[in-house]
């Protein structure tokens, strides 16, 4: 991790959040961000612009027509593992829990289709971007607040919602305890700083 995002992580509160992310196991399916014309450099958009940046500004709008790519088959839980590790993708079941508690602000939705190896292609999944600018919001990405990541830093209150909507095969932990093992990995690293 960088210098910088060290410092903001050291800057935050993590207690009573938890990190939740999709499970990874191989029986999960597993997904990627795709679009028409996808180079072998997969993150290069249309155009030559960084998916990665895309995203960091929050401009879904510019984004070329897109969909969730499957690379590993398997059960599609409330939130699918994403392999770049840069998307949060939810079933509309996770953003249905997230409205009906009254979480409809600090996050963008993309939804997406998502298109097996085998088999048509479905609706029901979206790309959760939060709207990272806020770091006292009820959702946030994790570790990073200025990026998008496939893990989200969720206050207490959202974890129950989900939880009491049925929400599944989340993996959740602890958010105060992997902030201080990333923080203190990175001061014991002698490249940091």
């Amino acid at each position: 991790m960088l210098t910088s995002e060290i410092a903001v992580m050291e800057r935050l509160t993590y207690e009573g959040r938890s990190i939740v992310q999709a499970r990874s196991g191989r029986r999960q399916a597993w997904g990627l961000l795709a679009w028409e014309g996808q180079q072998e450099a997969w993150n290069v958009l249309p155009g030559g612009r960084d998916v990665g940046d895309v995203l960091r500004s929050g401009d879904l709008d510019s984004l070329p027509s897109c969909w969730i790519k499957i690379w590993n088959t398997g059960a599609y839980g409330d939130m699918m593992w994403d392999g770049a590790m840069m998307f949060s993708f939810v079933s509309d079941r996770f953003v249905k829990a997230l409205q009906d508690a009254g979480f409809v602000t600090g996050y963008q939705l993309l939804p997406l289709e998502v298109r097996p190896k085998k088999g048509d292609g479905f609706s029901g999944y979206s790309l959760l971007l939060p709207d990272n600018r806020d770091p006292d919001v009820p959702i946030r990405s994790f570790p990073y607040v200025n990026r998008a990541t496939s893990s989200l830093d969720l206050a207490e209150e959202v974890l129950s919602a989900l939880a009491g909507a049925g929400v599944d095969a989340l993996e959740v932990e602890d958010a105060s305890l992997r902030a201080a093992a990333l923080i203190a990995a990175a001061e014991d690293d002698p490249e940091h700083g």
